[in-house]
């Protein structure tokens, strides 16, 4: 190689050929490369059915591209992140609750995100939802994170006051405040029927039992009666939607059907099982509504102490004695026991 040569090589000094191949191989993956970015900016397509996301205070700006692109929210994580870094968003992303789908383009998902606009959503919480019930309700609809209620209700039971009615929530909404809305509207439903005596509230758990157990409000009447002879007699109540209750707190958030319970089931050890414990259960088992409420309120005597409910017609079936409850057992139960 001559000195001329030599010094054109050091000083990046190429043939005209070579320049123009070199040229061509950088245009070739400059085109690729904005090929495959608008790609990544268009929709990830996976499905249209809108989704909730999630970001939390504190979440890392590349964790929550990876979980977008993980999550099929977006189709290119790299296109979400120099989108993000390009429009200088990288760093306003807010937290929140997010209504996403796979329609939707990158610019589109950062958007939402950047904007943290929170939406109006309605949500009816029915009778007899227990706090395990009522959070996958809200956190289903984007209201709340998954498992807010239940942190919430372990440090200041709130079980049994989160009144079943209709609600307007916006989501993304802190879980204090939706604890203040639902308890704001017991006190205003259901305070003046129980009074200002504190003990009063405790009908709120044989009115959570009779409203997950019995349909019709004159059989609540006459159950909650034979629930209060019970008590007095110091008979155990053996309720079975305690047993649900129990399993539902130990399984949670894992749902999965409590009926038919198995002979296990009767033996969790639990404060809420009626079957091992004699009383009433240490809180209520859910949210009653006003029937149930103005049922054990107004409970009615009867010659019966025991009952249950066919599974086919919901019929609530009442017996005298413990035989005649056994015959009605292999009667309408068969095989759920």
């Amino acid at each position: 190689m001559s000195k001329l040569s030599e010094f054109a090589a050091n000083a990046g000094i190429w043939p005209p050929r070579k320049r123009i191949w070199l040229g061509a191989a950088v245009f070739l993956l400059l085109v690729l490369a904005a090929g495959c970015l608008i790609r990544g900016l268009g929709p990830a397509g996976r499905s249209a059915a809108a989704r909730n996301f999630e970001i939390k205070s504190g979440d890392g700006f590349r964790d929550i591209a990876g979980r977008l692109a993980s999550g099929e929210f977006v189709r290119s994580r790299l296109a979400f992140e120099f989108l993000a870094i390009f429009t200088g968003n990288a760093g306003k992303l807010k937290p929140g609750i997010y209504e996403l789908n796979g329609g939707m383009s990158v610019a589109e998902v950062l958007g939402e995100l950047v904007s943290g606009v929170h939406k109006e959503v309605t949500v009816m919480i029915p009778e007899g939802a227990s706090v395990y019930d009522v959070d996958r309700i809200l956190s289903g609809a984007g209201v709340i994170s998954s498992g807010g209620l239940v942190a919430v209700n372990s440090k200041n039971r709130i079980e049994g006051k989160l009144f079943p009615d209709t609600y307007i929530f916006f989501t993304g909404s802190d879980v204090e405040d939706v604890v203040g809305k639902l308890l704001a509207n017991f006190k205003v439903k259901v305070a003046s029927l129980l009074g200002d005596n504190a003990d009063a509230e405790t009908s709120l758990i044989p009115a959570s039992l009779v409203e997950k157990e019995v349909p019709e409000y004159k059989d609540r009447q006459i159950v909650a009666g034979i629930i209060m002879k019970r008590l007095k007699t110091n008979i155990p109540l053996q309720i079975d939607a305690t047993i649900c209750y129990a399993k539902a707190a130990s399984a949670y958030p894992d749902v999965s059907p409590c009926y038919p319970l198995s002979p296990l089931d009767f033996k969790i050890d639990s404060p809420y099982n009626t079957y091992l414990h004699s009383g009433l259960p240490p809180g209520p088992i859910g949210n009653p509504g006003l029937p149930a409420i103005n049922a054990v309120l107004s409970p009615k005597s009867s010659p019966y102490w025991y009952y249950l409910s066919d599974p086919e017609t919901h019929k609530t079936i009442f017996s005298r004695t413990l035989d005649e409850q056994e015959q009605n057992r292999v009667k309408y139960l068969r095989s759920n026991y």
